[in-house]
């Protein structure tokens, strides 16, 4: 499978794992959580090797375990060296989580510990637009507009809900986007998710 980047994207990111699903998934985390990649992907080993050979200044390498031939942590410095100014993950099961090269993800971790994860790996704590103590920022009123917001409400529905205006809904949303540097949809659920403002139950059955 030929490596390719896919075209007008900031970070650059290689990920690989064989399953498409896995690299659908992390594809979608990283778009939730507001990453602009230049994404490069494989489902191989070998090409992900030859990937950090053309590509030396790729930021962030994502592996699942699932490519990782039998020498798994002696594998993962080999792709750490190739990628010095990187950083470096692997989604695995319990025997990859002291490995000392790469973050570790495991494989079952429920959807929050995820989010999280992610968050913890692509941002530095001082530039992370989701912090638990982002909270004391908003108002009551604006913490129910963000819950109502990250549970998939409309304007109309929030203020028929809040019994507020829509223009008064719309105008708690600038506030809380302006608190938080948070613009989209999709950011604001997951602060929403990772502040226990939600239950990722209640958003995946919208």
């Amino acid at each position: 499978m030929q490596v390719e980047p896919n075209e007008a994207k900031k970070i650059k990111i290689a990920i690989a794992a064989k399953q498409f699903l896995y690299r659908l998934g992390i594809k979608t985390i990283i778009s939730v959580i507001g990453v602009e990649p230049e994404l490069y992907e494989t489902n191989d080993y070998d090409n992900i090797t030859q990937c950090l050979k053309h590509h030396p200044d790729i930021e962030y390498l994502i592996i699942n375990q699932d490519i990782l031939p039998l020498a798994k942590e002696k594998s993962l410095q080999s792709l750490k060296e190739l990628c010095p100014c990187g950083k470096l993950m692997v989604i695995g099961d319990a025997s990859m989580k002291h490995c000392s090269c790469a973050s570790f993800m495991h494989n079952i971790d429920n959807q929050k510990d995820v989010l999280e994860k992610f968050q913890e790996f692509f941002f530095e704590p001082d530039k992370n637009p989701i912090e638990h103590e982002n909270t004391t920022l908003l108002s009551d009123r604006e913490i129910e507009v963000l819950t109502a917001v990250a549970m998939g409400y409309s304007n109309k529905e929030i203020a028929e809900k809040l019994f507020i205006s829509s223009n008064t809904v719309i105008t708690h949303r600038k506030n809380i986007t302006e608190k938080l540097g948070i613009k989209t949809i999709a950011g604001l659920t997951v602060y929403a998710i990772i502040n226990n403002l939600i239950d990722p139950e209640t958003v995946k059955s919208k």
